[in-house]
C-alpha cells in the first residue's frame, strides 16, 4: 500500500514537472514567434543599424536558449518564463509603435502626390444672394485658366443645385473679372480661394476682400505628378526643396509659397547649406511662358511648378520636397517638444512673444510668429528669410538629435498629416538609420540672395503691378557655387 502511493505521488511530481516544462516551452516559442515578427518588420522597414539588428538577433536566441534550458527546474524555468512575458509584452508594445511609424510615414509620403484646391463663390457684400440656390438666373463668371477644370467642377455643383444650367462667362484674367463683379456684369464669380490674397496686392484692389463675401466654397483633390522625377538613391548628395504654405488647415490645399528654401544635404560630409530666395523674386517658372513672376505666385500652379522655378534659378536638380502650411508647422515644432533658436535681434511679436538676443526656446506658435515678423526689422523679407532659415536649422538640429531619433514614434505621431513630401519612405528610413549609426551632428550654414524692390506687372497679375524683388544676379551666382561645393564635397 504504502508502496503505491509512494509510485502515485512520484507519478504526480513527474506529470506536474512536464505539465511544468510544457509551458515554460510554450512561452519559449510565444517570445520566438513574437520576436520574429518585430525582426522581420525592422528588416523589412531597413530602420535598425546592422550591429543593432545582429546584437537583437543573438539576443532571441541566447533566450530561447536559457529558457529551454531552465525548463528542467522550477525555479530557473519560472524566472525565465517571468522575463520572456515581460519581453513578450514589450515586443507586442513595439510592433504597435512600430505599425504606426510604418502608417505615419506613409500617411506623410501619400500626401506627397495629393494637392487640393479650394475653390469658392463670391459675390458683392451687399448682395441678396446668400446661397447657391439663389444663383439660378444670375450670370456668373469664371476664370478659363490653369483652375478652369476646377471651376466646372463648381459649375457642375451649381448646375445640380438650381435643378438646371446656370449662366456662365468665361474670363481670361482675374482683374477684369473682378471688375465685371464690381460694376454688375455678372453677379457672382467662380475662383480659387487663394487668388484671393493675389487679388489684394494689385494696385486699386487692396480692399478686395471687404467688398466680397463668400457664399460656397468647395475642396477639389487632384494628384500632383512630377515628370521625370529622379531619385538619388544613395541618399550621399542631394537637393530638398522647403516650402512653407501661406494657409492653416489642410496642407494640401494648393496655395502661395511664402517660404523657398533649398537645403542641399551631404551626408557623407554632414554639411547642410541652406540656401533662402524671397517670396517676391521676379523670375519666370515653367507655367509662366517666359513671362516673369513673383516665385510666391509659382504656387498657385502646384508645388512641381515652384520647383521647377527654383531649378531654373540656380541650375540644380531638386530631388524632393518638403512642404508644410502654418497648422504644420507649428505642430512639427511642438510634437518635439520646441527648439532653440538663436536671434541676433531684439524685437516683440505681440500678442505672442519678446525675443531677446541669443537662444530663444520656442513653442510651435512662437517660432511660427518668428518666422513670419517682417515689420519690426528695416531689412523687412530678408531679415525674414533669415530668421526661416534660423528656424530650420533649429528643427534640423532637433530632429537629428538623439532624444527624437529615439523617440521618433511619438514624434511621426504627432506630426502625421502636417506636413507632405515625395520623399519615398524607404529613403526615410534610410536617413534615420544613416543617423542612429554615427550620430554626428551636422555642419549647417545658411545664405540668402536679395534684391531691389520695384512695381510691375506679372504673369499671374498681368494687368496691374504688384511689389516684385528683381534678382541680385551676382548673389544669386554665389548662391550656386555654395550649392555645387556642398555637392560635390
Amino acid at each position: 500500500m504504502r508502496e503505491n502511493n509512494i509510485r502515485e505521488v512520484k507519478k504526480e511530481k513527474s506529470d506536474k514537472k512536464f505539465s511544468f516544462k510544457y509551458i515554460v516551452w510554450l512561452i519559449a516559442m510565444a517570445f520566438l514567434v513574437t520576436s520574429v515578427v518585430v525582426l522581420t518588420k525592422v528588416v523589412k522597414m531597413n530602420i535598425l543599424p546592422t550591429k543593432f539588428l545582429a546584437v537583437a538577433i543573438g539576443g532571441v536566441v541566447l533566450i530561447i536558449v536559457f529558457d529551454l534550458l531552465a525548463a528542467r527546474k522550477l525555479w530557473p524555468g519560472i524566472l525565465t518564463s517571468i522575463i520572456s512575458i515581460a519581453l513578450i509584452a514589450a515586443m507586442i508594445i513595439g510592433i504597435i509603435a512600430i505599425n504606426k511609424v510604418d502608417k505615419t510615414v506613409d500617411i506623410v509620403t501619400d500626401k506627397g502626390t495629393e494637392e487640393k484646391t479650394e475653390m469658392v463663390i463670391a459675390v458683392l457684400a451687399d448682395s441678396d444672394v446668400e446661397k447657391i440656390t439663389d444663383l439660378s438666373e444670375l450670370l456668373i463668371g469664371y476664370l478659363d485658366d490653369y483652375d478652369v477644370n476646377s471651376s466646372k467642377k463648381v459649375m457642375d455643383e451649381i448646375d445640380k443645385s438650381v435643378g438646371g444650367s446656370a449662366n456662365y462667362n468665361a474670363f481670361d484674367d482675374k482683374f477684369a473679372m473682378v471688375d465685371a463683379l464690381y460694376n454688375q456684369t455678372i453677379k457672382a464669380m467662380i475662383l480659387n480661394k487663394a487668388n484671393i490674397d493675389v487679388i489684394k496686392d494689385g494696385e486699386g484692389y487692396e480692399d478686395f476682400e471687404d467688398k466680397v463675401k463668400i457664399i460656397y466654397s468647395s475642396e477639389i483633390t487632384n494628384y500632383i505628378e512630377i515628370v521625370d522625377k529622379e531619385q538619388n538613391t544613395n541618399l550621399n548628395q542631394f537637393v530638398v526643396y522647403i516650402s512653407g504654405i501661406d494657409t492653416f488647415g489642410d496642407v494640401s490645399v494648393r496655395s502661395r509659397s511664402d517660404v523657398n528654401i533649398l537645403a542641399v544635404v551631404n551626408t557623407k560630409t554632414k554639411h547642410i547649406q541652406l540656401i533662402n530666395t524671397p517670396r517676391d523674386y521676379y523670375i519666370e517658372h515653367p507655367k509662366s511662358n517666359g513671362v516673369k513672376d513673383k516665385l510666391t505666385h509659382a504656387g498657385l500652379y502646384g508645388v512641381e511648378n515652384s520647383i521647377g522655378a527654383l531649378e531654373n534659378l540656380y541650375g540644380v536638380k531638386i530631388n524632393y520636397y518638403v512642404r508644410m502650411n502654418f497648422s504644420g508647422f507649428e505642430d512639427i515644432i511642438d510634437a518635439m517638444g520646441g527648439i532653440d533658436v538663436y536671434s541676433d535681434k531684439d524685437f516683440t511679436v505681440e500678442p505672442v512673444k519678446h525675443y531677446t538676443v541669443g537662444v530663444n526656446h520656442l513653442s510651435g506658435i512662437e517660432a511660427l510668429a518668428f518666422a513670419r515678423e517682417r515689420h519690426a526689422f528695416a531689412a523687412g523679407d530678408i531679415q525674414r528669410g533669415q530668421n526661416q532659415m534660423k528656424v530650420i536649422i533649429a528643427m534640423i538640429n532637433k530632429l537629428s538629435s538623439k532624444d527624437v531619433l529615439y523617440n521618433y514614434s511619438n514624434v511621426l505621431d504627432g506630426i502625421a498629416g502636417t506636413f507632405q513630401t515625395d520623399m519615398a519612405s524607404d529613403d526615410i528610413y534610410t536617413l534615420v538609420k544613416k543617423q542612429l549609426v554615427d550620430n554626428t551632428k551636422y555642419t549647417i550654414d545658411s545664405y540668402s540672395v536679395t534684391g531691389t524692390g520695384d512695381s510691375c506687372t506679372t504673369y499671374s497679375t498681368p494687368k496691374t503691378k504688384v511689389w516684385v524683388m528683381q534678382p541680385n544676379m551676382d548673389e544669386v551666382e554665389h548662391a550656386k557655387g555654395l550649392i555645387n561645393s556642398v555637392l560635390s564635397e
